[in-house]
């Protein structure tokens, strides 16, 4: 039997979920963590007064998130979780890079392509910026309200999104060949980004995504053999794909699981609303309790 102190400690832990999200403490945190994107962005383009500054206004703000949400009592999981993934961004990770960078031979600095000066090159940057933010807003969400879902997750998951957008880059690279080292090609370097801003936003969608029910389906397949001779024809693509190059079969895997979620999510949606139009016309149909 559970204790009578665990059983608090668990109550106690539903209610701080339950607990209603500050925007404006959350708003600062997302200012604190845009700061510290752009200070590893700085340190990159060896920009090292602009990269400093950038974390010493980030403490400011990471100040205020913490002192609103404790003024209007306020205080939740959630604002904690995604304070915490800010702080590892804007005061872990970014100091990390400006120091590395700062340390970096003068010939070994990154150059910086003229690409960046245009006005596709600036959209990159807040492309990545919205990706950043998107993927802890997904982590927070999760690790306060989704730890102990055991059937799906809501939104895309952060490893997905990362592995589906490095994929892409492979893909591109494999069919278009690229003008300079290390540069993407013409049609990768317009494509990425909103690829990116789309996995962002999955992300922070309520798009279902397979937990346990896809290892399930790997395990204990209910139309098992139908399942295995799909797998044949699967195995002799990707054995044909790979004795070419492993960027053309991530890709297109990746893409199916992406949207898998979005296709489960609308047939569940449309099968639902069959049902609720039928409750609601029973409803409708029922004589109304005659006035004594």
């Amino acid at each position: 039997m559970m204790s009578g102190k665990r059983k608090k400690q668990k109550i106690d832990l539903k209610i701080k979920r339950r607990n209603p999200i500050n925007v404006l403490a959350s708003l600062f945190t997302t200012i604190s963590l845009y700061l510290g994107i752009a200070s590893i962005f700085a340190s990159i383009g060896s920009e090292f007064d602009k990269a400093a500054y950038f974390i010493l206004l980030a403490i400011i703000f990471d100040s205020l998130d913490g002192t609103i949400a404790k003024m209007t009592n306020s205080v939740s999981e959630f604002g904690k979780q995604y304070d915490s993934l800010s702080d590892l961004v804007t005061f872990g990770v970014a100091p990390g890079i400006l120091v590395f960078m700062a340390y970096l031979p003068e010939g070994l600095h990154l150059p910086v392509s003229p690409r960046t000066e245009s006005i596709i090159g600036k959209t990159g940057s807040y492309m990545a910026i919205i990706y950043v933010i998107c993927a802890a807003l997904r982590l927070a969400r999760f690790n306060t309200f989704e730890t102990e879902k055991r059937d799906s997750f809501r939104g895309l998951p952060s490893p997905a999104a990362g592995g589906t957008l490095s994929a892409f880059v492979l893909f591109l690279n494999y069919f278009e060949p690229r003008l300079e080292l290390h540069k993407l090609g013409p049609f990768a370097y317009y494509a990425l980004g909103p690829m990116a801003v789309i996995l962002a936003l999955l992300m922070v969608s309520a798009v279902k995504y397979p937990k346990d029910r896809l290892k399930y389906f790997i395990f204990a397949p209910k139309p098992a053999f139908l399942t295995l001779a799909i797998t044949a024809f699967v195995i002799a693509i990707i054995h044909y794909a790979m004795t070419t190059s492993v960027a053309i079969v991530l890709f297109p895997i990746m893409l199916a699981y992406v949207g898998f979620g979005l296709g489960d999510t609308l047939y569940q949606y449309l099968s639902a609303t069959p049902e609720k139009e039928r409750e609601t016309e029973k409803i409708n149909k029922e004589p109304l309790p005659k006035n004594l």
